[in-house]
């Protein structure tokens, strides 16, 4: 008797266990990279288990509230508040002041300027466009913040491009301190700005900007949508933060005729992301994985791209030599579709190289632009360039990449009565201009990104 009790028992257990219901997922979102030191920010590796599959993640966010406004998204992606005082200001800035940028958006989702279209598309990329307390000092007047000094000598160079670019290493936030009002937040740096320098980038030249990077949550979800709707506000195109899940997780921009597609991941978030939901650290932000950017590389060539150039924020501060994960990184995008790749986030600048893939494809890396504008003062961290690149078609149709080079910079703290100003050190670039540090920056530069990729100009 007691064993027939025993087996029923037994029954009743294995039945109850068949209820329907799927077995919790314990393994971390790709939301949530692991913990890392900010000066080892480790890219994560080739095959994340972690990783949900594209499919995965899509279905989650069509679940997604419909009826939330943008007060009611701030909650639902908020997880706990951050630790500071939220502030009440105005924007520094009318977006009215500015001219009408050149780059609209069509109802395709492509953006595109009135240039003619002959098929030579010339563009220009920046390492960091930092704001940071010492830069907000410097500018602050009695009727707001002026940064127009800061690119007063390379606002000529990018009149002559189709497209400049750079990384926007700062979010913007009037309810939030500045960072010149409050340097640290949770024992991180806090980069907060005022909107004005968005301003500043669009009159200098700035037609796009990529946002995937380590300071995306220092004003938590309300700042990652107010840095949204500044950014938008003042005309530049973005990708790489985002409202979620309708938004594409690309840019794709019509210039000259030529489809140039733009993606921006980061490896690390000052572990501020864990003051989002997981649902909004995986909506929000882009952290990078493999399978993660071979779904977008796909989605952005059905879109239309000929021709896409790949921003990552990764490798280690204030060191001009790349890590192993960094290579892992580049070759994993290289294979995936990747036509160019840029560094960002070391704030100093990282050799080039030419990789060359299993499908006889040729792909350049530049490991890391430095800053272009920041307040640092190290002189590893002052050294700079942009980036000048051509794209072609040729005879079959295919877009390719016709010219590369750059031009050699340098970070000032004063200039000509200009504070943390952005100085070309080569000719013709520098016009006439001279300064004991052009020369070392020049041969620094030069020797970090190495022989294979032209300098433009003689110092």
């Amino acid at each position: 008797m007691k064993r027939v009790l025993c087996l029923m028992l037994c029954v009743l257990i294995l039945l109850s266990g068949c209820g329907g219901q799927e077995p919790v997922n314990t393994q971390s979102s790709e939301g949530s990279p692991a913990p890392e030191t900010e000066a080892t920010t480790a890219a994560p590796s080739a095959v994340e288990e972690t990783e949900p599959p594209a499919a995965e993640t899509e279905t989650e966010a069509a679940e997604l509230p419909e009826a939330l406004d943008r007060e009611g998204l701030i909650a639902y992606y908020e997880a706990s508040p951050l630790e500071y005082s939220p502030v009440k200001r105005e924007a520094e800035q009318s977006p009215e002041s500015l001219p009408s940028p050149r780059y609209q958006q069509g109802e395709d989702g492509i953006w595109r300027s009135e240039a003619e279209e002959d098929q030579e598309a010339v563009l220009m990329l920046t390492g960091d466009l930092m704001c940071q307390s010492r830069q907000q000092e410097a500018a602050k007047g009695e009727e707001g913040y002026d940064f127009q000094g800061s690119f007063r000598y390379v606002r000529p160079i990018f009149a002559q491009a189709d497209l400049v670019m750079g990384n926007l290493e700062a979010v913007f936030s009037e309810s939030a301190p500045y960072m010149s009002e409050l340097n640290r937040v949770e024992g991180r740096p806090h980069l907060n700005a005022p909107s004005s320098y968005l301003a500043t980038l669009r009159e200098a030249g700035f037609d796009l900007v990529t946002m995937s990077n380590n300071h995306n949550c220092d004003a938590g979800v309300r700042g990652i949508f107010d840095t949204l709707d500044r950014v938008e506000e003042y005309g530049l195109i973005h990708t790489g933060t985002f409202r979620g899940p309708e938004e594409p997780r690309y840019a794709l921009v019509e210039t000259a005729g030529i489809r140039v597609g733009i993606l921006s991941y980061a490896t690390y978030f000052n572990h501020k992301q864990e003051h989002l939901t997981q649902e909004g650290a995986e909506l929000l932000l882009n952290p990078y994985s493999l399978q993660r950017a071979v779904r977008d590389l796909a989605l952005l060539r059905e879109a239309g791209a000929e021709y896409i150039i790949v921003y990552m924020h990764w490798g280690k501060e204030y060191s001009n030599e790349p890590e192993q994960s960094q290579y892992d990184v580049a070759r994993e995008l290289a294979e995936a579709g990747a036509d160019y790749i840029v560094g960002s986030h070391p704030h100093a600048l990282q050799p080039y190289e030419r990789i060359l893939c299993s499908q006889e494809r040729v792909v350049p890396v530049l490991y890391s632009m430095g800053n272009f504008v920041s307040h640092q003062t190290r002189t590893v961290t002052k050294d700079t360039l942009i980036l000048r690149l051509v794209l072609t078609r040729n005879e079959a149709g295919q877009v390719v990449l016709g010219e590369e080079g750059y031009i050699p910079c340098r970070v000032f703290k004063s200039f000509l009565g200009e504070d943390y100003v952005v100085v070309p050190v080569v000719e013709p670039y520098k016009q006439g201009r001279s300064s004991k540090y052009f020369l070392p920056a020049y041969q620094r530069i030069t020797e970090i990104l190495g022989p294979e990729l032209e300098a433009l100009g003689t110092p």
